[in-house]
């Protein structure tokens, strides 16, 4: 097998890492809507684990909801802002159709906020939530 150049490798490399960015974005979408789904779910529900847990971790669970709700905002605007950054290259035909003006403010904003923000969002809830239930299971009031 011959060896890559280097080239070669940084394009493998690129293509791996859109492949994880790509997985990594679907995964924090999935965590945010099932962090709003657990903690309405928790908080709407009438079963003793449901009320033993909102009766300790009321805040925690409310915390956890809205960074669901974060996470999945975050996407959107990820996504929108990237929309919006590619449009404006695209329709850039005196700029030899790169970013410019307002699509790097776009792209600025995609890449350097939502992007993190979406990767810590469903993080942090997911860690509440864990926390909120631990804090009701190992005290064994169940």
């Amino acid at each position: 097998m011959t060896e890559l150049t280097p080239n070669q490798r940084r394009a493998k490399f690129r293509d791996n890492q859109d492949y994880f960015s790509s997985k990594i974005s679907e995964l924090a979408r999935y965590i945010g809507f099932g962090l709003v789904a657990v903690s309405f779910g928790l908080l709407s529900s009438d079963s003793i684990f449901a009320k033993t847990l909102v009766a300790e971790s009321t805040n925690t669970l409310i915390w956890a909801g809205l960074l669901g709700a974060v996470t999945v905002l975050a996407d959107y605007m990820h996504l929108l802002l990237g929309w919006l950054s590619n449009s404006q290259a695209a329709n850039n035909k005196e700029g030899d159709y790169k970013l410019a003006g307002i699509g790097k403010l776009f792209r600025f904003l995609q890449d350097r906020i939502f992007f993190y923000l979406k990767q810590l969002a469903p993080l942090s809830g997911a860690i509440l939530l864990v926390i909120a239930i631990t804090r009701v299971v190992s005290d064994g009031r169940l």
